[in-house]
Order: structure tokens, then sequence, then C-alpha cells
């Protein structure tokens, strides 16, 4: 049960932390933890919210299943809660909580999340309406990325990070031949065992003709990888391409 004393504090941190036209509630790095969270859901003020930054907290899956059974979040369409510890329990509620079906930005970075979370949000069929999703540091593997490839629930992505997450060639075949990720056109894919065979998928994608963005950027590639992708028709559009 929420303290009195918790209650006034977060209560005035929202005050503190609340954009003036009171769509957007910046608590980036302010460690409230579970029982900040706990506070915080019973509070009118997130009727109005849009974006609400909850990076850097000290969340573990207890603050993201009540973040996700908060009935006051209808109008959010961003959430980041990256540097966290929800975890594969904590990622699983996010993925059904309602407000999802309005989400354009979900950053999910850092978040001690495996495979199991990473599917959780890969079959949710919320996300209708997502434009940006970060995976960034959790370690969701190759079915996670084959599942969003395939979704068409995902149609509607523009960028997709998939840094370091322990995919390997055999998901990003699967990715290259996606019919549903079309508009993506920022991908980044850094930081994987990744060598010349997916440059080679990659460069022979015929759906992934919108990047402007690619980031492959330590993996194995190589120089041959690098000319192949910079020598793919599918590529006409990409601006920056970020290799070592």
């Amino acid at each position: 049960m929420v303290t009195s004393a918790k209650l006034e504090y977060i209560d005035r941190l929202i005050d503190e932390c609340l954009s003036e036209d009171g769509d957007a509630l910046e608590l980036n790095g302010k460690f409230i933890g579970d029982e900040g969270v706990e506070a915080m859901v019973l509070s009118d003020k997130l009727e109005q919210i849009e974006n609400l930054d909850l990076t850097k907290n000290s969340l573990t899956h207890k603050a993201a299943i009540m973040l996700s059974e908060c009935g006051r979040l209808k109008k959010l369409k961003r959430l980041y809660i990256g540097d966290n510890n929800i975890g594969d329990q904590g990622t699983s509620a996010i993925a059904q909580a309602e407000f999802c079906s309005n989400l354009a930005h979900l950053d999910l970075r850092f978040n001690n999340m495996g495979p199991e979370g990473g599917m959780a949000i890969a079959q949710s069929d919320k996300f209708k309406r997502l434009q940006v999703l970060i995976l960034q540091e959790n370690q969701v593997g190759d079915e996670t990325l084959k599942t969003i490839a395939k979704s068409a629930t995902f149609a509607n992505l523009r960028k997709l990070n998939f840094y370091r997450t322990d995919i390997s060639v055999k998901g990003v075949k699967v990715l290259a031949k996606s019919k549903s990720l079309k508009q993506v056109k920022h991908l980044n894919l850094a930081r994987n065992y990744l060598y010349l065979d997916t440059a080679k998928a990659l460069a022979e994608t015929k759906t992934l003709t919108n990047i402007q963005t690619l980031l492959m950027f330590d993996t194995g590639i190589g120089d041959e990888g690098v000319q192949v992708i910079m020598a793919s028709e599918s590529f006409a559009k990409l601006k920056t391409f970020r290799v070592t």
C-alpha cells in the first residue's frame, strides 16, 4: 500500500515534471521505483498524458504490471521505459496493455528481456499504430525478429531497433522478405553476430526498399558486405550507412 508521504512526493514530482500543456511527463532518471509508479498511476493528471518517460527509474516487472493496468493512460502515444529491469514478465504485461493500441513510439531498451518478452511484443495485436520500436540491448533473438517481420500488426513501423539483441542471419533472412515492414526507414542491426551472408540477404530484399538509415557497426559483414549493400538497387534511398 502506498504511504501518504509517497503519494505527496509523487504528486509534487508530477507537478514539477509535467509539461506546460499537461501532455508530457518527463521522469527520466528520477529513480522513483515500483512504489513511485504505484503512486503515479493513481493521479488524475495522467489522463491527458501523451508522452511518458520512465527511463532509468529502477523499475521491475511490478511497475510494468501496474502501468499496464492503469486506466488513465488512454491518450498515451509515446512510452519510454528503457534502462530499467522489467524483464519478460513486465514486458508481457505491457504488450497487452490497452494503451498500446494508441502507441506510436515504444522504447524498451536495456530491460533484461529475453525471447519470452520479445515474443510477447511480437505476437501482440495491440501495435497497429506503432511507428517506432526499440528493443536495443535485450536478448530477444531471431524468433522475435521473424515474428515481427511476418506480422501485419507492425505495418506502420518506420524505425526498428534490434541493436545487440542476439539475432543472426536466420532472423535477417526473414526480415529481408518481410511484406509488412515496407515503410521502415531506419533499421538498426548493430552489434550482432552478422556476417557476409547477412549483407547478401539484405541486398536481395524486394520489400525493404525505403530504408534511409542502416546501422550495422560492430558486425562482421566486412568490406565485401558493405559493397554488396551499397550496390543493391533495393537501397537506392539509403542516406546513412554506419559500419566498422
